[in-house]
């Protein structure tokens, strides 16, 4: 009778709300409801607009809240009845055993099964929380979403570790949930990549110096003047530096990869060209000028393919290896070069042998270099409240590990497009291009930061570019009368001592821990000295060897184009020293740039994914320049040194020179360090700009 009666008869009211005793006699319980399973765990729809899923609305509300309490009421015995008054007038009736009341379950992605870990807490190495793609051109879109500062979204993600011995390492950056991620890659196809880009590097490097050694050759072989054979050198030179910088422009566009494959085909057939123009100097500068077209990415890009695949505490090695082998394969390369040119081919020689490589370099590209630009700004904001389905798109968690195979290897083959990078992930098909996009890199190479760096190391970097393609035209002439694998030798000293620093400074633990304004101080003064000792002594000693006194009876009676006209009289020993001593203080003030360029960045960017593209293009904006102005003095510098008293005069006021600007460069950071910083940020619009103004660690991603 009572079970289908509604709220009022159910509770015995009457019109007035009042309790009548009829009903209240016959008042009691429904059974409780049988047991149901806990209701499904299928998330609830998606709202439609994301204020819904900020704090205090309906889905953020606390889900285990306990439910209103019920009418009860206890009589003898501990049973429940329908009565208010007496259980004797009540129906006798079995008490029923009410089961405790069913707490309402909150989906999964609402209701995470446990709090995620904190990086003092957390060693888990990978994390299971569900991703999503952000829908293109949602109106309510932030510009850009960290996961640290998306507390709107009442985001937590896991702290993610290292694995091995790094298992105690917070990674830096954190990696998203995505396994396209290069941080994700696994390690054969990081260390793959990163060996198809050192490869290039080191041809690159090669091609840079390949003519040092036989210019004096080269212009008796094209009929021209020493000045337009140097051309073959400055005029890459200068084109690489150029193309360096519209790279890092291009690369917010396109990535990285497409930029790759077009700089090695442009190497590829200035490489090639090179080996059969004997005869013919326009087309030799034609097939230069391709060489410096291709130069210019692999010179501007990869430190940001390191950045871009590789944690913080696995960069120092995989930067240090990419120093080095750049600087050994530039000053390295006339030593073997200068052996190779005196072959039958010639100058020829060197680049039959290096077209060689092509068939190495060539497949690992196209192959093994894929896209590592990745803008992971988006992936990471990845909260349990918005994991869900509908229009979001759930991201898959890693994947196990696959043994080789051919299906591995097509599939690889099939995701490995030449062009694959999108800068906006609110419309992938349709790239965000913006002047502020553009003005990145420019405005990076004209910061105070880079123009200090730029000012202090650009006299010993040209002066070390000029003397080295003039060093032909010194010694190849009587009465030296030098061999290419002679002058080659004269950069033995240059290439040991400038891996030497280079090695000290990447590999120095103290150096890269303990770098501070009196170390500063200290390099650029030994950097300063150590040039100014190489770049004196140099002309100076050639001067002074070459210049006979009028008691010296070679002067009357031995004309100067005799082979043994005063040519004994220069300690050849000795002037390789020289140019060593020159390296190594270019290399000891190029030891200050990544430190100072670190310092810059963690100063004025917002979040750690800012400060590692800031470094990488203040980084290329020191190499643009120094490029720039070596191509210039390479053309230059024999046009000074023609004769001895022209170089001794072009030796002392480079000299000088450098230690004016060396000492004004350090007084100028000892005094103004800070305000240096600040400016950075300025000149590079990262001060007052919205990215500044939100709240969250500086280890966000951009």
């Amino acid at each position: 009778m009572g079970l289908d009666l509604d709220l009022e008869k159910e509770l015995g009211l009457g019109q007035d709300g009042t309790v009548s005793k009829a009903e209240g006699k016959r008042m009691s319980f429904r059974p409780p409801p049988p047991a149901k399973e806990p209701p499904s765990r299928r998330p609830p729809p998606l709202p439609s607009s994301l204020d819904a899923l900020k704090p205090g609305s309906i889905l953020s509300e606390p889900p285990n809240r306990p439910l209103p309490p019920r009418p009860v009421s206890k009589v003898g015995g501990g049973g429940l009845s329908r009565s208010t008054t007496s259980a004797s007038t009540a129906p006798s009736r079995p008490p029923p055993t009410r089961p405790p009341p069913l707490r309402p379950q909150a989906p999964l992605g609402m209701n995470p099964p446990t709090r995620p870990g904190t990086a003092a807490t957390t060693t888990t190495t990978t994390t299971t929380t569900a991703s999503f793609d952000l829908p293109k051109n949602h109106p309510e879109m932030p510009k850009r979403i960290s996961w640290m500062t998306s507390s709107s979204l009442a985001a937590t993600r896991r702290t993610k570790y290292g694995t091995g011995k790094h298992s105690n390492v917070e990674l830096v950056p954190q990696p998203s949930d995505d396994p396209d991620d290069p941080l994700n890659w696994p390690t054969w196809r990081k260390e793959l990549n990163f060996f198809s880009l050192m490869l290039l590097v080191s041809m690159t490097g090669v091609t840079k110096t390949i003519f040092t050694t036989v210019n004096a050759q080269l212009a008796e072989t094209y009929q021209v003047s020493y000045t337009a054979v140097s051309a073959l050198t400055g005029v890459p030179l200068i084109l690489s530096a150029i193309t360096g910088l519209v790279s890092l422009i291009a690369s917010r566009i396109w990535g990285k990869r497409p930029l790759y494959l077009v700089s090695l085909l442009l190497l590829f057939i200035g490489t090639v060209w090179n080996t059969n123009v004997a005869t013919s100097y326009s087309q030799c500068m034609a097939a230069r000028i391709f060489q410096g077209l291709g130069w210019g990415a692999f010179d501007s890009l990869v430190l940001g393919s390191i950045q871009d695949t590789y944690f913080e505490h696995q960069r120092n090695l995989k930067i240090a290896l990419h120093s080095i082998i750049s600087i050994s394969a530039t000053w390295g390369s006339p030593l073997l070069g200068g052996v190779a040119s005196q072959g039958e081919m010639g100058f020829g020689q060197q680049f039959t042998i290096l077209s060689a490589f092509f068939v190495v370099a060539v497949p690992a590209i196209a192959l093994g270099a894929p896209e590592t630009a990745f803008d992971r700004a988006y992936t990471l904001a990845q909260t349990p409240a918005t994991a869900m389905t509908g229009k979001y798109k759930r991201s898959l968690p890693l994947g196990p590990r696959k043994l080789f195979s051919l299906e591995t290897f097509y599939e690889y083959i099939v995701r490995l497009k030449p062009y694959s990078y999108s800068p906006s992930s609110l419309s992938p098909t349709r790239p965000t291009l913006s002047l502020q996009t553009i003005l990145q890199a420019p405005r990076a190479s004209i910061a105070p930061t880079t123009t200090l760096l730029f000012l202090v190391s650009f006299l010993p970097s040209a002066s070390l570019w000029g003397f080295s393609s003039s060093l032909s035209l010194l010694f190849h002439p009587l009465p030296f009368d030098l061999s290419p694998s002679a002058i080659g030798a004269l950069f033995t000293a240059s290439f040991l001592l400038s891996i030497a620093i280079i090695s000290l400074s990447n590999f120095w633990p103290f150096w890269r821990r303990n770098f501070s304004p009196k170390l500063h101080m200290a390099a650029i003064a030994l950097g300063t000295t150590l040039s100014f000792i190489g770049i004196l002594t140099f002309g100076l000693h050639i001067n002074a060897s070459m210049t006979p006194s009028p008691s010296d009876p070679l002067s009357s009676t031995t004309s100067v184009f005799a082979l043994d006209y005063l040519g004994s009289r220069v300690n050849l020993p000795a002037v390789s020293f020289v140019l060593g001593l020159l390296s190594a203080g270019v290399f000891i003030l190029d030891s200050t740039v990544r430190p100072l360029i670190k310092s810059s960045t963690e100063f004025t960017s917002s979040n750690f994914g800012v400060a590692q593209r800031n470094t990488s293009d203040m980084s290329s904006g020191v190499c643009f320049w120094r490029t720039f102005f070596s191509g210039i003095f390479v053309m230059a510098v024999p046009n000074a040194a023609w004769t001895w008293d022209g170089l001794r005069a072009l030796c002392i006021g480079f000299s000088i020179a450098q230690m004016v600007v060396g000492a004004t460069v350090g007084v100028v950071w000892w005094l103004f360090a800070e305000q240096i910083k600040r400016w950075d940020g300025r000149v590079m619009r990262l001060v007052d700009l919205d990215m500044l103004k939100r709240s969250g660690s500086f280890f966000d991603t951009d």
